[in-house]
């Protein structure tokens, strides 16, 4: 309980981080699943490139939704365990010791057991090592 209290005391305190954190992630998002990856991505999944006219903001809704709550945890968590660490390299070596096991052999297990593409599982999981690259480095500089 202690620390969901030092958690939700971070967030009050730090707003400003996290919010950039946010931004941050949402625009790598936009960019890796739409100019630099999109094709690729959709591709990988198996999903015809949609036309404009069949694009609805309703149909992105509950993954923004679940996204938006993904990364203020990420980033509440992430910007409170950074407090004392005294330098972004740091920093980077630590997010990217979480990420191995929390995101990208979730991704690639998860991945494996339901046949998607290996191209896929690296692509997913290296958009979430940069996302998460992203965010921790404005945390770092926000504190």
């Amino acid at each position: 309980m202690e620390l969901l209290s030092a958690l939700g005391g971070y967030v009050i305190t730090h707003p400003f981080g996290i919010i950039m954190a946010l931004v941050a992630s949402y625009f790598i998002g936009f960019m890796w699943h739409g100019p630099l990856f999109g094709k690729m991505w959709m591709e990988c999944n198996g999903m015809p490139m949609p036309k404009k006219e069949d694009i609805k903001f309703s149909m992105m809704l509950p993954g923004l939704i679940a996204n938006f709550v993904k990364v203020v945890l990420q980033a509440a968590v992430l910007g409170y365990v950074f407090q004392g660490v005294p330098s972004i390299t740091n920093v980077l070596i630590i997010t990217t010791v979480l990420w191995l096991p929390f995101m990208a052999l979730t991704i690639a297990n998860i991945y494996a057991w339901s046949g998607k593409p290996f191209k896929l599982t690296v692509l997913d999981s290296a958009y979430e090592l940069v996302s998460i690259w992203a965010m921790a480095a404005i945390l770092f500089y926000t504190l």
